[in-house]
C-alpha cells in the first residue's frame, strides 16, 4: 500500500471513529493523552475490518514460595480474517498477581496477622460513615480469588494489543485504562451531540454499565483517591479485583460507599 492510500485508509479510520464509536463506551480520554481503546472500541474495531478473535494460547505460571503466591497468565490471541480465515495480527497480553492492584489488600487493625507489626506497614485513614477509621496494606493472601480476574485482564490486554497493530489505529489510541496511573476520564469536545446523548446500550445486562463505570472513576477522583486504593476499595467491598467483573448491584453499593466514605493515604 502507498502512502496516499495509507493516509486515506487512517482518514477513513478517523471518520468511523467520530461517527460510530461512542466516547466513554467504546473509548475515553485520560488527561491529556490520546484516546484510550477499550474493549468494546475493539470489537467494533473488528467488526469494521472483518476480523474476529481466534482460539487464545494461554500459558500459566505459579510460584507458592513466593509471599504472597504469584500468579501470571500470558495470552496470545490471533486474530484472523472473517473472508480467507488467513491469521492478520497476534496479540500478546499478560497479567500477574504481583501488579500493584492485585498484589496488596487493605485490612482493619483487628485483622491483621499476628507476625504483622503495624508500625511496618503502609497506613491509610479512611472516613466512614461512623467517623475515621484507619486500616494497612498487607500481602494479598487471597490471590486465588484473582484467578479469574487475572486471565480475563490477560485475554483483553491480548485483543486491544492485536486490534491497535492489525488495524493500524495506534495513531489514534494508546492502551487500555487498565494500565494507566491517571483516574480522570473526560469526554472529547469534538464530539457531537447525537454521541453525547446516545443511550446506554449496557442496559438489561447484568455487568457493570460505562455509565457506572465512569462515575465510579469520577467520584473516586474527587475524593483524592489514587490508582491503588480504588482497586483496594473494590476488593475490599465486593470481594473482585476489577471494576469489568462487577455486576450492576455490586458497581452500585460501590458509588454508594463512595459517596459516604474517602480514603486518606498517610
Amino acid at each position: 500500500m502507498d502512502f496516499g492510500a495509507l493516509r486515506q485508509r487512517l482518514e477513513e479510520l478517523r471518520q468511523f471513529v467520530k461517527e460510530y464509536m461512542v466516547p466513554g463506551e467504546d473509548y475515553g480520554i485520560i488527561g491529556d493523552s490520546k484516546p484510550t481503546l477499550f474493549k468494546p472500541g475493539a470489537e467494533k474495531l473488528c467488526d469494521v475490518y472483518g476480523l474476529s478473535a481466534g482460539e487464545a494460547h494461554i500459558e500459566f505460571t505459579r510460584d507458592d514460595t513466593k509471599n504472597p503466591i504469584y500468579i501470571s497468565y500470558r495470552v496470545s490471541l490471533p486474530l484472523i480474517s472473517r473472508i480467507d480465515g488467513k491469521i492478520i495480527m497476534v496479540g500478546v497480553g499478560s497479567a500477574n498477581s504481583w501488579e500493584k492492584k492485585y498484589r496488596w489488600r487493605w485490612v482493619t487493625e483487628r485483622e491483621l496477622p499476628p507476625d504483622l507489626p503495624k508500625e511496618t506497614l503502609k497506613q491509610a485513614t479512611f472516613d466512614g460513615k461512623y467517623g475515621s477509621y484507619i486500616k494497612y496494606r498487607i500481602p494479598n493472601d487471597e490471590i486465588d480469588d484473582l484467578d479469574n480476574t487475572l486471565l480475563k485482564m490477560a485475554k483483553k490486554r491480548a485483543l486491544i494489543d492485536a486490534v491497535l497493530s492489525a488495524t493500524r489505529s495506534s495513531a489514534l489510541f494508546t492502551q487500555d485504562i487498565e494500565d494507566l496511573e491517571d483516574l480522570t476520564i473526560r469526554q472529547p469536545e469534538s464530539v457531537d451531540r447525537r454521541q453525547r446523548t446516545q443511550p446506554d446500550r449496557s442496559t438489561g445486562s447484568p455487568d457493570i454499565s460505562q455509565a457506572q463505570k465512569n462515575l465510579i472513576l469520577r467520584k473516586a477522583q474527587e475524593r483524592g483517591m489514587d490508582t491503588e486504593a480504588l482497586n483496594a476499595f473494590v476488593l475490599q467491598a465486593t470481594g473482585k479485583g476489577e471494576l469489568d467483573s462487577l455486576t450492576k448491584q455490586e458497581a452500585s453499593k460501590l458509588i454508594d460507599l463512595l459517596t459516604s466514605g474517602k480514603p486518606r493515604e498517610r
